[in-house]
């Protein structure tokens, strides 16, 4: 049901995008999902890292006459959006555990008198927000990082497979799904878990030429060490760079010996209080950081322009993960390289990643059936003697007449760097 009175056209939207945000104007697939909000459309968007996705529900969110409700998956998350909104004079707040209870009293209050225009929630707390919020008060929900309904409702985040239940106990409000990385299939599980209604299709490429990708074998952590400090050196060019790892300990021991090697480089994972998890990314994100070395927990919502390098110690168990770390590469559009480091152990420990742990839900036949193609893409990428940017772009439904550069096509941005230890090929 389209919020009664909802704006049909672009010129407010526009005037708001220039207002706040001050950019003359949308995109084009930025402009087709905002008008999808203020027409009362459902809408499933699937942009690119660095694609503007958040302002497809941000400004009609300033539009609409009623609440905005943005289900987010992180709480990071949340608090870098309500704080990049609130320093622009928005009205926008979240709900989450990490509040104090006089905080959450402030927000529930602000809600009750109809003060805020933006309110982001996790999918765990949305009953509450069905008993607390009247029916027809929402004029749109927005669920940020979508594919997550797919890639964690059946495991171990069950709520994200009732947001369809949620929405209908709103009052069905029109639904805006936002996501930089889905299959089909995961699309499709989108689609049904919300309930969309001949939703509005959004879909921008996958690809993103200005960025090499590579993936080079090596024989153990000493080589794995050493090659990352090459690529520091050739590659980052003055910029950031992220270097994933699979585990904690990691973290620290290669951010040590990289530190010795001259590099800033600091380690960042889930064991560390959020107090020094915000510091960090602070720092990183003002440049006094160079090289983070991170577990996945580095994750959502990382939004630094000028990383040159994201270098992967590891195989993730799915390409969704994979095409999510690297992405955060080169979002200025400036090249960028993104670098595969990986041995037969990796895909070992790849392989025990990808089977769900005892006492979690099983999912369904089709999902236990997508988690092993993801593996199996994997293996794959890796081990590929043709085009890698193929692999990934065909698992995620898309077709590639051209490689615009990897290790093993030679060509594109970053073929410079091929002498960093060789083309990757598989051995």
């Amino acid at each position: 049901m389209a919020a009664p009175n909802a704006p049909s056209g672009l010129a407010d939207a526009r005037g708001v995008l220039n207002r706040i945000w001050q950019y003359p104007d949308f995109r084009y697939h930025q402009r087709k999902a905002v008008l999808a909000a203020l027409r009362g459309r459902d809408c499933l968007a699937v942009l690119p890292t660095g694609g503007g996705k958040s302002l497809c529900f941000q400004v009609p969110g300033l539009i609409l006459p009623g609440l905005t409700l943005v289900v987010s998956p992180l709480i990071s998350l949340m608090q870098d959006q309500v704080a990049a909104l609130r320093a622009r004079g928005v009205r926008a707040a979240y709900l989450s555990s990490t509040q104090k209870p006089d905080t959450q009293r402030a927000v529930r209050a602000a809600l009750a008198a109809g003060q805020l225009k933006l309110l982001y929630v996790a999918p765990e707390r949305m009953s509450q927000i069905v008993e607390s919020v009247p029916r027809q008060a929402i004029s749109l929900l927005a669920v940020d990082e979508a594919h997550c309904i797919s890639e964690w409702g059946h495991d171990f985040r069950p709520h994200y497979r009732a947001l369809g239940r949620h929405r209908r106990g709103l009052g069905n409000p029109p639904a805006m799904a936002v996501t930089a990385t889905a299959t089909p299939a995961a699309l499709c599980d989108v689609t049904t878990v919300l309930g969309l209604r001949r939703p509005v299709r959004i879909a921008q490429s996958f690809d993103r030429p200005n960025l090499f990708l590579s993936a080079h074998r090596v024989d153990g952590e000493r080589q794995r060490v050493w090659r990352v400090a090459r690529l520091l050196r050739t590659t980052a060019d003055g910029g950031a760079a992220i270097v994933y790892t699979t585990t904690r300990n990691r973290t620290d021991g290669i951010a040590s010996i990289l530190r010795r090697w001259g590099f800033a480089a600091a380690p960042y994972h889930a064991g560390l209080p959020a107090t020094a998890r915000r510091a960090l990314l602070e720092r990183f994100m003002t440049g006094k950081i160079q090289v983070m070395v991170a577990t996945n927990a580095f994750g959502m919502g990382i939004d630094k322009p000028d990383i040159r390098l994201v270098a992967h110690m590891g195989v993730p168990a799915r390409p969704e993960a994979y095409f999510q770390e690297a992405g955060r590469a080169g979002r200025d559009g400036a090249p960028a390289r993104c670098e595969m480091m990986w041995t037969m152990g990796d895909l070992v420990f790849a392989s025990r990643m990808q089977q769900l742990p005892s006492g979690m839900l099983n999912g369904s036949a089709a999902h236990r059936a997508a988690r092993k193609l993801g593996l199996e893409t994997m293996r794959r990428y890796v081990r590929t003697r043709r085009c890698r940017r193929r692999v990934l772009l065909e698992y995620l439904g898309e077709g590639l007449e051209r490689c615009s550069g990897c290790d093993l096509c030679g060509a594109g941005v970053g073929s410079r760097e091929r002498g960093v230890g060789g083309a990757s090929g598989s051995r």
